[in-house]
């Protein structure tokens, strides 16, 4: 785009031409220094003019010329002189640089259009249709170029596909919008112009939208059919659970996903209801973003991640469960974060929605333990807290409590209606039968992350409260 200046001050001419050739990368400014003869007119897209030149008599404007005023004087008869010789707008010293920018990308969204509206009745379109990606077994005959690009929001699709096929590319191409994405298909010429014209197509889109779009770019060859490329352009679409949005990217490689165990292992749920037990915020906090933050490629499946996050959910649900946080509000929070790890496109949100829930509920917690509340339950909370420490036990649990074993024991049995003791062992066994069945923990981790020092002795206690050994309880 060509655009001549006409402006008294010089410093301020070299400002706003940088301003302009910064923004967009084939904008060529032309300044000149003084009102010289109408043949220049023809010569560019537009023109920006100091008004003085006009209001001294030093020049008059063709009516079909595009071009803005800049004046210092805000006057009615500066703004009606501009009017009558159709000026676009006038904008006013001090300047601010948005307006101008705003302006020039209103009248580059106009020219674009008239542009491609004519180049696209001249030229055909590839001659492709979904069932080529969706249901075909058709090849290329030329190399092309994929762009699937996402917004962050999906109730600009609509929006989003009317740009892109009004947009001057420099090949063949063609538009295929889905549910979730666009898919363009170009023509294969040159890599760096085509990479270009989506970079400026990716800065004029900030100016019209607030949402975000994830562009992925990948060259494909004529030996993978179409339905194998729209395979692997949907698995660049999953990979914005990990990229987010507002990337523009030219891809080389395929998206592989390794294998993980998505469940927690007993060493990592003793550790998350200790932080939970512990109300400690900031150590939940490292521990999320070191296991879902700090990933690189290979990715894991996303869908194994939120199998994860969810098996993560389970330690705060019976976190809640110990600390008889049930009220409407909480559950309303708790299903809202649950919709979130399901459905939330991008791991950070999820991450972080995530930390707000725990950080309340602790709030919930705090606020809820000024009331008192029955004496068994408190200590049916250490003993959920801490049933797999076998050092734990009636004196570390009344020390905990700042009270004497004694009395912990003697209060607790009437309030409780059994002992200490027995209470504890009911806990490690519940452990033990969960582990037996979700895991293929031998015997005797299972009675390690029980809490039982020997593996005889927890094979004899739990036939004692099961009537079967752990072997048969598993096998049944």
């Amino acid at each position: 785009m060509r655009i001549y200046m006409l402006l008294y001050d010089q410093l301020e001419a070299q400002g706003l031409k940088w301003l302009l050739t910064s923004q967009w990368n084939d904008m060529q400014v032309t300044i000149a220094e003084q009102a010289e003869d109408m043949e220049w007119m023809h010569e560019a897209d537009f023109y920006i003019i100091d008004m003085k030149f006009i209001t001294e008599g030093k020049m008059a404007i063709p009516s079909h010329v595009e071009w803005l005023g800049l004046s210092s004087e805000r006057t009615f008869q500066t703004v009606y002189e501009a009017l009558s010789m159709k000026a676009e707008d006038i904008l006013f010293r001090p300047l601010q640089p948005e307006r101008l920018l705003s302006h020039i990308q209103q009248l580059r969204f106009r020219r674009r259009n008239e542009k491609v509206h004519l180049k696209r009745q001249e030229r055909p379109e590839l001659p492709l249709t979904y069932e080529d990606f969706l249901l075909g077994n058709t090849y290329s005959d030329r190399l092309l170029v994929m762009g699937l690009i996402a917004p962050s929001h999906l109730n600009v699709l609509h929006q989003l596909v009317r740009e892109l096929e009004r947009y001057d590319f420099p090949t063949r191409y063609d538009v295929f919008p889905f549910s979730d994405f666009v898919l363009v298909v170009h023509e294969m010429k040159d890599p760096a112009v085509l990479q270009e014209a989506y970079r400026t197509f990716f800065s004029e889109w900030k100016y019209q939208s607030d949402t975000l779009l994830t562009i992925y770019l990948y060259e494909g060859t004529q030996r993978i059919s179409y339905r194998e490329l729209y395979k692997k352009m949907r698995r660049f679409h999953e990979r914005i659970f990990y990229d987010g949005y507002d990337i523009l990217t030219w891809e080389k490689k395929d998206v592989h996903w390794r294998e993980v165990d998505p469940f927690l292992t007993p060493l990592e749920q003793r550790t998350w209801i200790e932080m939970l037990e512990k109300q400690q915020s900031a150590e939940i906090r490292n521990w999320m973003e070191q296991d879902f933050l700090t990933l690189a490629a290979p990715y894991p499946n996303p869908e194994m991640v939120r199998i994860r996050l969810t098996s993560i959910l389970a330690q705060v649900r019976r976190y809640m469960s110990a600390n008889a946080l049930a009220s409407e509000s909480t559950e309303a929070s708790y299903h809202s974060l649950f919709e979130t790890i399901i459905r939330e496109p991008v791991v950070y949100r999820i991450v972080e929605t995530f930390l707000v829930f725990v950080v309340e509920l602790f709030g919930t917690v705090q606020t809820t333990s000024q009331f008192a509340g029955r004496f068994d339950e408190k200590v049916k909370e250490r003993i959920a807290a801490n049933y797999w420490d076998p050092s734990f036990g009636l004196a570390a649990c009344a020390e905990e409590m700042n009270i004497h074993k004694s009395t912990l024991s003697r209060k607790y049995s009437k309030e409780a209606g059994e002992s200490f003791s027995d209470t504890l062992l009911k806990k490690r066994i519940e452990e033990a039968s969960r582990l037996l069945v979700e895991t293929d923990l031998s015997i005797a981790d299972v009675a390690r992350s029980a809490g039982f020092t020997h593996a005889t002795y927890f094979s004899r206690r739990f036939k004692e409260l099961t009537g079967m050994t752990p072997y048969r309880y598993r096998l049944r």
